[in-house]
């Protein structure tokens, strides 16, 4: 970082040292070059009258020529040789041809057929700055300019730094470096991205190692399942017995699937959490009281001993106007279906006979409440039921069925948080567990 400051430091420094260069030899070329001949005319006519005194008085004479001339200009007025003023070859033709020359701030004009000049100066200043004022003046200012963007550069590159500090350590693998903005005067806004970033890149990769670890354990059991059926095969006593292994190890197959299938939404989910616009094209009205018929068609005849009941009240009926209900909601009908099954699969999985499903609205929001007889949840199990793979049980509920994968609750939860819902459990007046999925009535759920 430093190395990168140096560098464009010394590129600023670079480009005003050019342009004092390219100012010097304009203002020269301008204010000289193109005045010149205009000074020459001025000055002309005393050089060649100083000139023509000074041969008229001839060399006995000198003295009191020169004396005169002094008395009579401003300016020094001498005679000295041509080899005293070295000339180019142009300015030398024209002192041959008569003319009188500007050489820096004297004017010099030839005695015909002599190797002598009449030079009078150094001549009157005009208005003007010369060169090498104008020389300085801009030094002056480049410098001012280059210690006034060190200046303004010093608290970015400071700020750079931190980051580059905090960058390097991350990729060294302390994912808990920050950058502690309090230390950069107007550096929030960077310094705040930067951890805010740190942060969502630690939670992802705690997140991923912890499911890592937790899904490495779950596949053992359906797999040692697999395995242990498989090795019974060849010692079945019969084909009967044979069956009953296969269906064993169809039946850990089956398992095995859907915890791959519910794994890979929720890493999908997980993955997708930062994609602000994901699923908008996908946005449509939804009437809960229509979905949550179609979801107990669906789920209701895995638990045959359970009676499901669908207690939304459609959209517009008297019901709903009485208890405020619109039953509607503006979303991701996939991700909307997938939050609201889980929870009802999960009901009819531990209720002892009876699943009741409602709804209702208040304050822009849309609250499902499902309802089951079952055993209930603990209150200090609130809490955990919905991180991933935890289970109140093991093996199987008091039904004898599969438990489930242990990630239908952590998606619901993981649903509801990306629309800004929530979902929670509570005790309910059947006896068993109440989940209650609350999304905002115009919910942007994002695709699954």
């Amino acid at each position: 970082m430093t190395r990168l400051f140096l560098r464009f430091y010394l590129g600023v420094i670079g480009i005003l040292i050019a342009a004092w260069l390219i100012q010097t030899s304009v203002f020269r070329k301008s204010s000289i070059q193109e005045n010149i001949h205009v000074i020459e005319d001025i000055f002309a006519s005393s050089g060649r009258l100083a000139r023509d005194r000074i041969v008229d008085g001839g060399e006995e004479g000198f003295s009191e020529t020169m004396q005169y001339l002094d008395d009579q200009f401003d300016y020094p007025i001498r005679v000295l040789h041509r080899d005293k003023r070295p000339m180019d070859e142009a300015s030398t033709a024209r002192l041959d041809r008569g003319e009188s020359i500007l050489y820096y701030d004297r004017l010099e004009t030839a005695i015909a057929d002599t190797p002598f000049l009449v030079e009078l100066g150094p001549l009157p200043r005009f208005d003007e700055p010369s060169q090498t004022e104008l020389s300085f003046a801009l030094g002056g200012v480049f410098l001012l300019t280059a210690i006034g963007i060190a200046i303004l550069l010093h608290p970015v590159s400071k700020q750079l730094r931190g980051v580059e500090k905090a960058a390097l350590a991350i990729a060294g693998g302390d994912l808990g470096a920050r950058i502690d903005y309090g230390k950069f005067r107007h550096s929030g806004p960077l310094a705040e991205a930067f951890n805010t970033m740190a942060d969502r890149v630690e939670n992802l990769l705690r997140s991923q190692r912890e499911l890592l670890q937790t899904v490495s354990h779950e596949l053992r059991t359906p797999l040692a399942r697999i395995k242990f059926a498989t090795e019974l095969i060849e010692t079945a006593e019969d084909d009967e017995q044979r069956k009953q292994r296969l269906t064993s190890i169809e039946s850990a197959t089956d398992q095995l699937d859907a915890l791959v299938g519910e794994l890979l939404t929720y890493v999908r989910l997980d993955a997708q959490a930062s994609e602000s616009d994901c699923g908008a094209k996908n946005m449509e009205t939804v009437d809960v009281r229509e979905l949550v018929t179609e979801l107990i068609e669906l789920h209701g005849p895995l638990y045959g001993d359970v009676e499901f009941h669908n207690g939304v009240s459609p959209a517009g009926s008297e019901d709903a106007g009485s208890e405020g209900n619109s039953a509607e909601l503006t979303g991701n009908r996939a991700a909307i279906s997938r939050a609201i099954g889980n929870l009802i699969s999960n009901a009819g999985r531990h209720a002892a006979s009876k699943v009741v499903v409602s709804a209702a609205e208040s304050d822009h929001e849309l609250c499902i409440r499902i309802d089951d007889d079952g055993a209930g949840i603990a209150p200090e199990d609130r809490e955990t039921v919905f991180e991933p793979f935890q289970r109140l049980t093991k093996g199987t509920d008091s039904k004898g069925d599969q438990t489930g994968t242990g990630l239908g609750l952590a998606l619901v939860k993981r649903i509801a948080e990306r629309q800004g819902g929530r979902v929670s459990v509570t005790e309910s007046e059947l006896g068993g567990a109440r989940f209650s999925l609350t999304l905002p009535s115009n919910a942007d759920v994002k695709a699954i």
